[in-house]
């Protein structure tokens, strides 16, 4: 009886073993990899959207790397990335151990942040009942007419003083003023009662962007050996700021009375007093800060450069503007759905250059098959959408910008087109997104249709690159500005908005 247990059980083993092995030999194709540090070294030299691609063409659509000790699968193809996103979309629903979300999300209880669970599908209710309706975007309007006036008024005043506009730090302003308004009905920049609270929270801005952009050791080891960061301090004294800054902002909300409930009120609400509740607050405040703001400014940048380097599209798109609009005002939001050529450029510009050209890593709650491969539970998944955007194999001439490339067809940004995916898809693609491409029409279409743009003198700006938090132009766009209209259009606009 012993004897027949153990010769099954060693059977069992064996069997086990066996299939360990075959579930292994099947993983994505994969790079040789060194000790510890895995296929690091593969992403040195190069932004990683780009290291990717160039895997991506040697080994396939789906390779396998160890980013450190992490476990990690890399998608490039539009036909997987609507296999994880549709067919294996609540298997990736969860988001893996980010440093960003540790310290900076309150250990990541934010909706961008957090892994698939209630706390996260109660906070993505509140947020899409409450700020992302069409609805509730349509009733902020008018914060957006009156930021639009006060970018329009900055841009004026550098063309009377001849000087260069920097066009990321207007989107930026922007973008900024209008997500704070709309969370928590107060502006930050632009007037000097706040510029210190305003001064204060881009430097933790920067902070956290640059923390969350360089590689940290704590993403890329397992969870017993963080501890190992040498970075840690700084990650908490940064936190330390931030806390304070984000703690003094409910702090005073909460002994200000208003007629109506602005959308922190309605976290407070929904969220309960106490600590706890305060820190899902502060969480989500910080990503729709930094995430309304981001995407947006390098979006609007791109879109200037890419017009200022390309005559003929300017061209066009300033005829459409002229016809649809007139040159009597400015561009209105009810403008907006007639002007099919400015749709076709910001699909192209954020085929291009989109804002998550490598979309927000996502993790394996099990097993799965993915491309025929086996990906194992825990598995961090990385989606390469800029590398979509560049395939031969989906695009002609991907290289080339050429708007024109979306004219009779149906695809969109909104992520079920698997071929432009700049906001990501399913369950977890980028929440916000609806908001914040009404404020990149609005202002693009106001700044070309408003004024003529040119190079600084003696300057010819690059359109190089860089991977930050989002692709951004390596040296931000700076332009001098002229009107084309006569003053009282600009100063007129708000009433017509």
């Amino acid at each position: 009886m012993d004897l027949a247990l153990a010769v099954s059980f060693g059977i069992f083993i064996a069997l086990w073993g066996l299939w360990l092995l075959k579930a292994r030999s099947n993983l994505p194709p994969s790079p040789w990899g060194l000790p510890l540090i895995g296929h690091l070294h593969l992403l040195a030299g190069m932004p990683p959207h780009k290291a990717l691609q160039r895997m991506a063409n040697k080994y396939g659509p789906i390779i396998s790397l160890r980013l450190g000790m992490i476990p990690t699968v890399v998608i490039s193809s539009p036909e997987l990335a609507k296999e994880v996103f549709t067919t294996h979309d609540l298997n990736f629903a969860s988001r893996p151990y980010m440093v960003f979300g540790e310290y900076f999300s309150y250990s990541s209880v934010g909706l961008v942040s957090s892994p698939h669970g209630k706390l996260w599908r109660n906070t993505r209710k509140l947020c899409t009942t409450e700020l992302f309706t069409a609805q509730r975007i349509d009733s902020f309007s008018w914060v957006r007419r009156e930021e639009l006036s006060r970018a329009l008024e900055g841009i004026l005043k550098a063309h009377g003083n001849d000087k260069p506009v920097e066009v990321r730090k207007v989107a930026s302003v922007f973008a900024f003023n209008i997500t704070s308004r709309i969370v928590m009905s107060k502006r930050y920049f632009g007037d000097e009662n706040v510029d210190a609270d305003a001064m204060e929270f881009k430097e933790l801005n920067d902070n956290v962007l640059e923390l969350t952009i360089n590689p940290c050791l704590s993403n890329l080891v397992p969870w017993y050996l963080r501890w190992l960061d040498w970075q840690i301090p700084r990650y908490k004294r940064i936190h330390a700021k931030q806390d304070k800054f984000l703690q003094k902002i409910v702090d005073e909300h909460k002994e200000t009375t208003r007629k109506c409930k602005d959308f922190l009120d309605i976290m407070l609400d929904f969220f309960g007093a106490g600590t706890q509740g305060e820190t899902y607050v502060k969480a989500n405040l910080m990503e729709m800060l930094i995430g309304g703001t981001d995407t947006t400014s390098t979006a609007s940048e791109w879109l200037i450069a890419v017009l200022m380097h390309d005559p003929r599209v300017m061209a066009k798109l300033r005829e459409e503007l002229d016809r649809v609009v007139g040159n009597t005002r400015m561009v209105q939001e009810s403008d907006l759905p007639k002007l099919e050529y400015l749709q076709l450029v910001l699909k192209e510009t954020l085929r291009r250059y989109p804002p998550g050209a490598i979309i927000m890593p996502h993790i394996s709650s099990q097993a799965s098959n993915v491309g025929g491969f086996h990906v194992p539970k825990g598995t961090t998944l990385l989606v390469n959408s800029w590398a979509i955007g560049m395939a031969p194999a989906v695009w002609e001439n991907p290289t080339q910008f050429h708007p024109e490339r979306f004219l009779g067809s149906s695809i969109d940004v909104k992520g079920q087109n698997f071929e432009l995916l700049p906001f990501g898809s399913g369950r977890r693609k980028c929440p916000g997104m609806a908001m914040g491409l009404r404020a990149v029409e609005l202002l693009v279409a106001n700044l070309i249709h408003g004024f003529d743009w040119s190079f600084v003198p003696g300057t010819t700006p690059s359109m190089e690159d860089v991977f930050r938090s989002a692709i951004q132009l390596k040296i931000p766009l700076q332009a001098m500005a002229s009107p084309r209209f006569p003053k009282d259009v600009y100063i007129n606009q708000t009433s017509h908005l």
